[in-house]
């Protein structure tokens, strides 16, 4: 396996989000009223906020993972936009991969590994990646349910991420450091 073939069996995936947050993916997903007449800011595409959620539950140093069955597919991560976005993410997992639970790999056995192997590294991949934008989603939730004035703002995402703590180490751990 080479480094395309690692990217095209992360891209084929389609990552899941829990059902309850259906209706909140919906609502600040789809794209709202442009003509500023107060109605709540939102993002085009479900991935988009799914892209949010991940960064948001990065920057709080959780994960949630998903129970069995209880998640949602949607676009392909190939199909996600904008690409450096998406691209930071898949970094950011790849470099944080050793830490995965209950996984043992190394880039050498990814190399050299079997189809299997590689797929289950990017289940588990993909299973990060859930379990931080499940959190995320929680956050939005909880926001969406208490504090919905925020979501009239047109800066919401952004001011969403400077209220959250931050900590370098939950964004810039480096892996056996």
């Amino acid at each position: 396996m080479n480094h395309q073939d690692l990217r095209d069996a992360i891209f084929i995936r389609k990552p899941k989000y829990n059902i309850k947050f259906k209706p909140l993916m919906e609502r600040i997903s789809i794209k709202g009223d442009a003509s500023g007449k107060g109605d709540f800011s939102t993002f085009g595409a479900f991935y988009q906020t799914f892209m949010y959620a991940f960064i948001i539950g990065l920057r709080l140093g959780e994960k949630t993972p998903l129970a069995a069955g209880e998640g949602v597919e949607f676009a392909p991560i190939s199909n996600w936009k904008p690409a450096p976005l998406r691209d930071f993410i898949i970094i950011t997992l790849l470099n944080r991969s050793e830490k995965f639970d209950g996984y043992q790999w190394d880039w050498l056995s990814l190399e050299n590994g079997s189809e299997e192997h590689v797929g289950n590294f990017v289940t588990m991949l993909i299973r990060e990646m859930e379990a931080y934008a499940n959190r995320g989603l929680i956050y939005l939730q909880d926001k969406w349910d208490n504090e919905k004035i925020l979501f009239t703002s047109p800066f919401v995402f952004v001011d969403i991420l400077q209220d959250l703590p931050y900590n370098n180490k939950n964004l810039l751990t480096v892996p056996g450091q």
